[in-house]
Formats: structure tokens, C-alpha cells, sequence
């Protein structure tokens, strides 16, 4: 065989290749999370999906995805290695009613999602964490909500990761398996009150499909790019409609 011929044949079998990649989705029974994942299962991006979860769910899936459950998030460092994806994403989240006391709702919103982060600080293939938090997160916040995620956001960015994406929504829209009582009234409030802000040109506080966050997190992470970036209700929109 020529030199030439050898090098086609290569070209060939380099192309035949299937470029492996990895996903992790902690948050997946959640409302973006569940609508995250249907998004991913539609492309052929990932290689590899694996899901972090307390309890088993009833969902349809393919043969790359992977279930970890995991009962107690407390002994989230015993499972380290497979909890290592290039992409993390985190779409975990509570509230003070469900959560029961402040420091069970700062571990669903603060401490596993950093714990999750570091863990895979040590991953030599990490690429991106992507999270959900929330447009009014701010240590500073007058509400215990806001400081949390806020404090989370702060924790996560001294951690200098190689790719931070930081997805902001206001009030999320969408079907819960379990229906919080204020987003109950809300939902309709928000909706009547959304529109003039819009023609204001107010974008931080639209109003926003959960699953346009999810396929806002899943563009972003298709696009591999380094660094820090906050994306808020508007930005997740302009993602989705390119």
C-alpha cells in the first residue's frame, strides 16, 4: 500500500471514531432537570449520561444513560469518581417549606452543589459546570432565598473552575410533579405582569419556561467555551431561538 493510500485509510478510521463525551445531571428528577435530560437524550452529543439521584424515577432512557442513587447527599465524597463528567450540570433546588429548616434547604442549594463542583475539581476531563440559581441571588439579599444562592454562586467562582456557566431565571414556568403553593399563584401573576416588562425592556425579571433553561444549559454546553458567563431569562431565550 502506498503512502498515500495508508494515509486515506487512517483519515478513514480516524473519522469512524465515535469522540466520546460526558455528561452528569444532578437534579434530574427536578423541573429543568427531567426536561434537561429529555433535550440531551434528542442529540447524539453525549456519549455518556449519567444522572445523580436520591431515589429511583420512572423514566425512559437509552443505553448510555447511567443512574446513580445516591439516598443521602451527605456521602456524595463516597461515590468521587463516578460523579467525574466533562459537563456537570446541577439543576438542584428546594425551598424552605420542602426543605423543613435553613440548613437542609443551604445543603440542597449551597452544599451539594459545591461538593459536586470540587469533587470533580480533581477530574483531569472536566470541562463545564453548569448550574440553575437565581435571578435575585445576592449574598446581600433580603431574602434567605437569594443569600443562599448567592452565597453558592460566590463559592462557586473562588473555585476558579475551568468552565462556570451560571443560568439566572426569574420565576420558572412549567409542570411540577409536586406544585409549590406560591409559584401555584404566582404562575398567573407573573405571566400578566411579565408582558409590559418586556416591552420595557426589562429582561431579568421575564418570566421563563423551564424548558428554555434546559435547552439554554444544553446549547451552552455544546459550545465549549472556557470561562465564566451569567445568562439571565433574555439570554436563555436568544440561545434557544439561534
Amino acid at each position: 500500500m502506498g503512502t498515500q493510500s495508508a494515509i486515506c485509510e487512517l483519515k478513514k478510521e480516524w473519522m469512524n471514531v465515535k469522540q466520546t463525551k460526558s455528561a452528569l445531571i444532578i437534579g434530574a428528577s427536578g423541573l429543568v432537570g427531567k426536561l434537561l435530560l429529555e433535550a440531551i437524550l434528542q442529540k447524539d452529543y453525549y456519549t455518556s449520561i449519567t444522572l445523580v439521584l436520591r431515589r429511583a424515577i420512572d423514566l425512559e432512557y437509552d443505553k448510555r444513560v447511567k443512574i446513580i442513587t445516591i439516598s443521602d447527599f451527605d456521602s456524595l465524597d463516597q461515590y468521587e469518581e463516578n460523579l467525574f463528567s466533562e459537563d456537570v450540570f446541577c439543576c438542584l433546588g428546594s425551598t424552605m417549606k420542602k426543605a423543613g429548616s435553613k440548613s437542609d434547604f443551604e445543603k440542597s442549594d449551597l452544599i451539594y452543589p459545591l461538593k459536586v463542583a470540587i469533587l470533580n475539581q480533581k477530574n483531569p476531563n472536566f470541562k463545564n459546570y453548569l448550574i440553575v440559581t437565581s435571578q435575585g441571588a445576592n449574598t446581600q439579599s433580603l431574602f434567605y432565598y437569594n443569600q443562599v444562592k448567592g452565597r453558592c454562586e460566590k463559592a462557586l467562582l473562588a473555585l476558579n473552575l475551568p468552565g462556570l456557566k451560571i443560568f439566572r431565571p426569574s420565576l420558572l414556568l412549567g409542570n411540577r410533579i409536586e406544585k409549590r403553593g406560591v409559584e401555584v399563584f404566582f404562575n398567573f401573576l407573573i405571566q400578566v405582569v411579565s408582558s409590559p416588562l418586556k416591552v420595557l425592556g426589562i429582561s431579568s425579571f421575564w418570566s421563563i419556561e423551564a424548558a428554555i433553561v434546559a435547552r439554554a444549559m444544553l446549547q451552552v454546553a455544546m459550545n465549549e467555551n472556557e470561562g465564566t458567563v451569567f445568562y439571565d431569562a433574555k439570554a436563555m431565550v436568544q440561545l434557544t431561538q439561534k
